[in-house]
């Protein structure tokens, strides 16, 4: 009688919802918008709308005509895309801060441009970019927040694609006023959440205690109900970037839900005829196919009235099946149905009607989807109670678990063992006995052994178990073993103190690290050496002036003596790279001849040495460097049929107390050396005061007036190099861009030379301007090129990233020549990447939401890297040529890159390897999983107007 009393009340609510009316058109109605109104107005009564192709660009949009007016459910045909616009106008004298909400949560995409009189681009962004926030908790799937400027008007085009019908209401808020309200839906949504949230947690957690199956199936249940919840609103998909998966993800989440409740809905009326789950099942896979063949709009009209249909035969069940189980559970179970059935039909009727954003019947909903699924656990407990369905584990089950236990002991790839508190062993696994070289855990323990007796150091066990004392608890901790051959071997030991039937034992794995410890010890030689030579690296060397220049203590006198490489272009451009190398490696071995241990020697760059040298006089210094010279003038570097005699120029510089850090003394020294270059090369120069302003200065002033010449007359060069992907079959083109300046005596110049000056300058910006401007231009002019291009790599320099007016000229030349986002990928050095991190991430971050991607230049020239690489959102690394040229002969090259490769891979982020020179290293990089090769095996630079497509036979 209860139950058919509640079903009258259920069709008298459903009756009376149905006279609901949608709420009032907006006063504003066929008035001009202007940008002065209470809280939030309708924009479509003000608004015009035109459908395009699916590839109209704005500046084509903007001279359509016969826009049409008011409309409220468009059908948008495939490859087609909807625009609006209207204006606003601001004609009092203060800005207002205004919110325009756009779309629904089932909208596939929408973008938003923001023009100013002049129909120039001030503030464009789309729905992909949108995070989820508490201004942004809604049923709309997109916002956009900017400043109406007093008196003044500014023209707003919206671009909606969807795949079919779509509802599209335009709001335009307050900023203030949409934040407020926004708030009060947080709240709700919050509240039911939480609320569902903690049952969830609540009835996982019992089931994990009570294996009882229900009570899992009603943790799935009360999350598809949250989750559903959460996916209709659209927060779900915009927290995880799938805004156009709105409609998809609710579908799936309220069949997760159906498919709980119909497990449930079997174990509480156990018996339950096989057939109405049968039929259940079958039922369910309608929404699923829905999902595949209808349109989101119609998907979710017919969901809705599915779930309205499901909701009732759950219902109708629990009247049938009721006798099966006890009253009270039956009448629980069918109030719970019965909430969440109104809750179907106030979704239905709410979206037929095309409520208003943040509706005032939201209530509702959240409170019915609560309190049903709130009665639904209960109806779980009551049954649970009703049956007395305890689970009381046997003594069979208890020795069953303690025999997994057992094997999981005996079979654990790691090894276990158990200890009294002294560290007495009293039980060991067989790995633990391989890992110290015994047969078996009876010949370990034939001996009553200490861990103590198993360390290298027995002072180690000493600490280990007071630790374990005090803290109960010891992680990871990295000891040195010895196995009973008497081999010395590291292993990582965590352990922990437990109380068991009353005694203190102790707990412990441990597992061998020796390649990893080794690893670490070649890392840590690396960070200190250069990878070629064996030498001391710039850093280090560095570190070791700046701390002989801090301590003051030493009271000897030091000197940099500074040597440079004369004309080591010269074998490059003859013999290739590999060759620099050989004789950099060679050249290094007969200067250390001279050096040996004495001094601290170092390679400061590619064809540059430095050594610290304690003297007592200045004619010290004079002699060691000429036995330098007489050393390289002797020293003779063969390569093929060619011979080369090459010399260098030093440059000497004496510490004391008036310079402040190595880096100064390093200047001094260098510029000493350009002197002595300067005067006929194979020279020794000891700097004075005097020379100050003599290379450095006239040089960046030579190239800085060159720079402003080319920016002027707009004669810079493009080039292009082309690079492949290694390990994947692929027709598209990838490219770096390359720009070369132009002399009046019309050669051409790499940046290595101008840039640096220009960069000081703080006109390395002008340069990337004009090589985007001519590289847009070009594209644009050969449209049949842009549809086989893979990735075109553009180079930044470090002055753009923070360069607000560069993001400005870049965001419009996208627009003005129609290019793709996702076509460009821009390079940043490693070196500027780290000194301006704030305004790199913030710069590659705004414009990978529009779909650029970024390269990091030169990864791996210093061992911070690492560190700085997970902050840095990149798409891929482009691995120093340092390490690629010699990789088929040096180890350490090898795994160098085989150890940036596995990190990358680790963090989705593509490698690129640069300086492939020979078709072997390239096998070699292609077997180790990297992804791009770049070099002259595959491609030499030529000049962008004279460009061909890459051709594997060709290039091979």
């Amino acid at each position: 009688m209860i139950l058919l009393r509640l079903l009258i009340l259920l069709i008298s609510i459903i009756l009376s919802s149905l006279s609901w009316q949608s709420p009032a058109q907006s006063q504003y109605e066929g008035k001009a918008l202007d940008a002065y109104f209470n809280n939030a107005i309708n924009v479509n009564p003000f608004a015009e709308f035109h459908v395009t192709q699916e590839d109209a660009l704005l500046s084509d949009v903007q001279q359509l005509s016969q826009w049409q007016t008011h409309t409220e459910f468009t059908t948008i045909a495939e490859n087609s895309v909807l625009w609006v616009r209207f204006n606003i106008a601001n004609n009092a004298t203060v800005n207002r801060m205004l919110t325009l909400i756009a779309g629904s949560a089932f909208i596939d995409r929408v973008d938003v441009f923001l023009l100013d009189e002049q129909g120039r681009i001030i503030q464009s962004a789309r729905s992909e970019d949108e995070q989820s926030s508490a201004t942004n908790l809604s049923r709309k799937s997109f916002k956009m927040h900017f400043v109406s400027r007093s008196e003044s008007t500014f023209t707003i085009y919206v671009r909606i694609q969807d795949d079919a019908q779509t509802l599209l209401p335009l709001e335009l808020w307050q900023t203030e006023a949409y934040s407020q309200e926004a708030s009060v839906r947080l709240i709700l949504l919050g509240a039911m959440s939480g609320g569902l949230s903690l049952l969830a947690t609540y009835f996982l957690l019992t089931y994990v205690l009570q294996n009882a199956p229900a009570r899992f199936w009603f943790f799935l249940l009360a999350t598809g109900a949250m989750t559903t919840m959460l996916n209709a609103e659209g927060i779900l998909p915009s927290l995880f970037f799938l805004p156009s998966m709105t409609a998809e993800l609710t579908s799936l989440s309220l069949v997760l839900t159906l498919f709980a409740s119909i497990k449930i809905t079997r174990l509480i009326f156990d018996p339950i005829p096989s057939w109405w789950v049968g039929t259940n099942y079958v039922l369910l896979a309608l929404p699923l196919l829905g999902v595949f063949v209808l349109s989101d709009f119609n998907q979710l009209v017919a969901l809705m009235a599915f779930s309205i249909f499901f909701f009732t035969s759950k219902i109708i069940a629990t009247v049938v099946y009721h006798k099966a189980i006890d009253l009270r559970s039956a009448a629980i179970y069918f109030i719970g149905w019965i909430f969440l059935g109104l809750v179907g039909i106030f979704e239905f009727l709410s979206f037929l009607n095309r409520d208003d954003y943040l509706s005032y019947t939201a209530l509702y909903p959240f409170a019915f989807t609560c309190i049903g699924v709130m009665l639904i656990g209960v109806a779980i407990i009551s049954r649970e109670q009703s049956i007395h369905a305890k689970r009381i584990f046997s003594q069979g089950e208890q020795i069953e678990q303690l025999q997994h236990y057992n094997d999981l002991f005996q079979h654990a790839a790691e090894g276990l063992y158990t200890a009294l508190p002294n560290g007495d062993l009293i039980q060991v696994n067989p790995a633990i006995c391989a890992l110290f070289g015994y047969k078996n855990g009876d010949d370990l323990l034939s001996n009553k052994p200490n861990i103590a007796d198993f360390l290298s150091n027995t002072k180690g066990a000493d600490l280990l178990l007071g630790e374990l004392i005090i803290q109960k608890t010891v992680l990871g901790k990295e000891m040195k073993g010895k196995r009973v051959d008497g081999s010395e071997f590291w292993f990582s030991i965590s352990c922990q103190l437990k109380k068991v039937n009353g005694e203190n034992l102790h707990f412990g794995s441990l597992f061998d690290i020796t390649q990893r410890r080794l690893h670490q010890v070649n890392l840590q030689y690396l960070n200190t050496h250069d990878q070629l030579t064996g030498l001391f690296n710039r850093r280090h060397f560095l570190q070791m002036m700046n701390e002989r220049i801090q301590s003051r203590e030493n009271t000897k006198k030091f000197a940099l003596i500074f040597l440079d490489v004369d004309q080591f272009k010269v074998i490059n451009d003859t013999c290739g790279h590999s060759a620099g190398d050989v004789f950099i490696k060679e050249l290094s071995h007969e200067l250390f001849a001279v050096v040996s241990e004495r001094y601290a020697f170092a390679r400061l760059s590619a064809d540059q040495f430095g050594l610290i040298v304690d003297f007592e006089d200045s004619n010290e210094l004079r002699i060691l460097a000429n036995s330098l010279l007489a050393k390289v003038r002797k020293f003779e570097f063969k390569w093929d049929r060619h011979i080369f005699n090459q010399s260098v120029s030093i440059g000497i510089a004496s510490c004391d107390d008036s310079i402040p850090s190595g880096e100064e003394l390093l200047s001094y020294a260098d510029t000493a050396c350009l002197i002595a270059k300067e005067s006929g090369r194979d020279k020794i120069q000891i700097y004075s005061p005097e020379m100050g302003m003599h290379s450095h200065y006239k040089r960046d002033l030579f190239w800085v007036n060159e720079v402003n010449k080319a920016i002027k007359d707009e004669s810079f060069a493009l080039f292009y190099q082309h690079y492949r992907p290694l390990n994947k079959s692929d027709e598209l083109q990838y490219y770096e861009i390359l720009v070369r300046l132009r002399t009046k005596d019309n050669d051409l110049v790499t940046p290595e030379f101008f840039m640096p000056s220009a960069e000081k300058a703080l006109i390395s910006n002008k340069i990337d301007k004009q090589v985007v401007e001519a590289y847009f231009k070009w594209l644009q002019a050969n449209p049949e090129h842009e549809a086989k291009l893979g990735k075109a790599n553009i180079n930044l320099s470090g002055l753009c990233l923070s360069d607000d007016d560069f993001q400005y000229f870049l965001l419009n030349a996208f627009e003005k020549y129609s290019i793709a986002y996702q076509k460009i990928c821009f390079e940043i050095t490693e070196t500027m990447a780290i000194i301006r991190m704030n305004d790199a991430v913030e710069f590659m971050t705004k414009f990978k939401r529009l779909g650029c991607t970024f390269a990091l230049d030169d990864f791996g020239s210093g061992f911070s890297s690492y560190s700085y690489l997970k902050d840095l959102p990149v798409d891929f690394v482009k691995i120093d040529g340092h390490f690629i040229r010699n990789i088929l002969h040096d180890p350490i090259d090898l795994a160098m890159v085989s150890s940036i490769k596995d990190v990358a891979v680790a963090m989705n982020i593509q490698t690129v390897a640069k300086s492939v020179e020979t078709p072997e290293i390239m096998v070699q990089i292609g077997k180790m999983g990297v992804n791009f090769a770049q070099g002259y095996c595959i491609a030499k630079p030529e000049p962008l107007t004279s460009y061909t497509d890459f051709s594997e036979p060709q290039h091979t």
